[in-house]
């Protein structure tokens, strides 16, 4: 382990044998007649940037604490393409691509309490210890050792969670709930610990960006009663915010001199957008930078209008355990629905068009199954 992300480990085919044969004493009799001339499996692993490739991997086993899922559903996310293109300061490469997934439990590590083999299940992505400084005080979406191993490599037929997540941040769905919506937990509970550092003093709010999450915001906002703009270049898209309720802004020509916004949000993680998003609320309003910028960024502001409009800075980041509870309740009883976001389904296989397509902006969310 490095940084928090899995290794390709090496795995000799003894230690293989005798680990696939505790592996498919606790799985049922159809996942045998599946899986059990598996010694390895497809996975799509990223080695550099700009590179990725499909790879067999040797089956990941559960280690003490943690469980083994066979992938039922994995969504491609907008991390994923930035993480090709420019890296991440918190991912190793390589690395196993892929983090917003359902699952089904296919092997229980030592010492896990309160989930079987069969159980269907989401994952966050960190496991916070619950010990620490920012755990105590409720940020324990900013825990380090949360961020020390996270659960990643959904883009393959099994993934390994680790023993954290699987303590503290692992999640079943109902029965009713489709994989491919399930999987929407991690974006999700995102945006609703963005919600959840606002002051909701106001009820406007600018959504810049028209991607996944900008118009996940968008549902969040409708169901809690809110009115919302989203802002974006791509008509396609607009017209699909416009679909779930919002109103839209074409901003492929510049970006508006005002608006009176109680809360601009921004899902674009450019730091221009970053920049004039203050110049975008009303006195007193605030802003929410959702959007993460590439590593080594900077921003420069206006300190009058910030000071003298009482504009205020708020940064956001990931989510608490909580947060994904109430992101799987909400998506359970339909307060938001997601799947207008699902552009395509496909198999793993298809994973490399799926991607090239999201990359030129034609969908929004692709969905990959291995059914």
């Amino acid at each position: 382990m490095n940084d928090g992300v899995e290794k390709i480990e090496e795995v000799s085919n003894s230690q293989l044998s005798i680990r696939n044969s505790q592996f498919f004493m606790e799985v049922s009799d159809s996942q045998l007649s599946t899986h059990n001339s598996q010694l390895s499996m497809r996975a799509f692993v990223q080695t550099a940037i700009g590179s990725y490739e499909e790879r067999d991997l040797p089956v990941p086993r559960a280690g003490p604490g943690e469980v083994v899922l066979g992938v039922r559903a994995a969504l491609t996310c907008g991390t994923d393409l930035k993480l090709l293109t420019r890296g991440h300061p918190k991912i190793a490469l390589p690395v196993t691509m892929g983090h917003e997934v359902c699952g089904e439990i296919l092997e229980v590590g030592a010492g896990v309490q309160g989930f079987r083999v069969g159980d269907r299940v989401v994952p966050g992505i960190s496991g916070p210890c619950g010990s620490c400084a920012d755990c105590q005080a409720g940020r324990e979406n900013l825990c380090s050792v949360g961020h020390g191993n996270p659960m990643w490599g959904a883009f393959a037929e099994f993934v390994r969670v680790p023993a954290g997540v699987v303590a503290s941040n692992l999640h079943r769905p109902p029965a009713d709930l489709p994989d491919q919506v399930a999987a929407f937990l991690d974006p999700l509970a995102s945006v609703l610990h963005g919600w959840n550092r606002l002051s909701h003093r106001g009820t406007r709010f600018l959504i810049y960006g028209s991607g996944a999450l900008a118009l996940l915001w968008a549902l969040v906002v409708r169901w809690r009663g809110g009115r919302a703009t989203v802002a974006g270049r791509r008509p396609a898209r607009l017209r699909l915010a416009a679909s779930l309720g919002a109103d839209t802004l074409d901003v492929a020509r510049g970006a508006p001199e005002r608006f009176e916004a109680d809360f601009a949000i921004d899902c674009t993680g450019d730091r221009e957008v970053w920049r004039r998003l203050p110049d975008l609320v009303s006195s007193g309003g605030q802003v929410l930078l959702f959007g993460g910028c590439a590593p080594g960024a900077s921003v420069t502001y206006d300190t009058t209008r910030l000071h003298y409009s009482e504009i205020s800075l708020l940064g956001s980041f990931h989510y608490t355990p909580r947060e994904a509870e109430e992101a799987l309740a909400a998506l359970a009883r339909g307060a938001v629905d997601p799947r207008p976001l699902i552009t395509e389904t496909g198999s793993l296989s298809d994973l490399p068009r799926l991607l090239e397509s999201h990359r030129r902006g034609e969908g929004i969310r692709y969905s990959v199954t291995n059914g």
